[in-house]
């Protein structure tokens, strides 16, 4: 087996998450901080070959209608452009709504200036992506 990366994609931080090698926890990774389009998909791609990944599950931003906004055109196009360096990876998407709150209640208990200094509701956000993805892949849904 290999390990599954999660993105929570923002155009100022990306959120990222990884399993271990037998995919059954998920685990927060880093956060990437750039305005920069090409430093940020250089810094997944290097993160995507030094641990051999070959599955990348992002999370969507649907609106709670279920339609794609904006953020979610931003999310696919970003990813496309990592697709297109990286052709041999499978992307996932998921729905990624609440997640972000679902990561604040989740660090609820640190100080809050500490958790936006530290990035940590983006990867937080990513794990809960990536536990999804993986609750979903272990009931047969995926």
């Amino acid at each position: 087996m290999q390990k599954i990366l999660a993105l929570d994609v923002g155009k100022k931080k990306i959120g990222i998450a990884i399993t271990d090698l037998l995919q059954i926890t998920a685990q927060p990774h880093s956060t990437i901080r750039s305005k920069n389009l090409e430093e940020q998909i250089d810094k997944i791609i290097a993160i995507i070959d030094e641990n051999s990944i070959k599955t990348v599950v992002v999370g969507l931003p649907k609106n709670m209608n279920d339609s794609e906004g904006d953020q979610a055109s931003w999310t696919k196009n970003f990813v496309e452009k990592i697709s297109a360096k990286k052709q041999d990876i499978e992307i996932v998407y998921i729905d990624e709504r609440l997640t972000s709150k679902m990561a604040l209640s989740s660090l609820k208990h640190m100080n809050m200036k500490k958790i936006k200094e530290k990035g940590l509701i983006d990867t937080v956000a990513a794990v809960n992506i990536l536990e999804t993805y993986l609750k979903r892949k272990e009931n047969g849904i995926i």
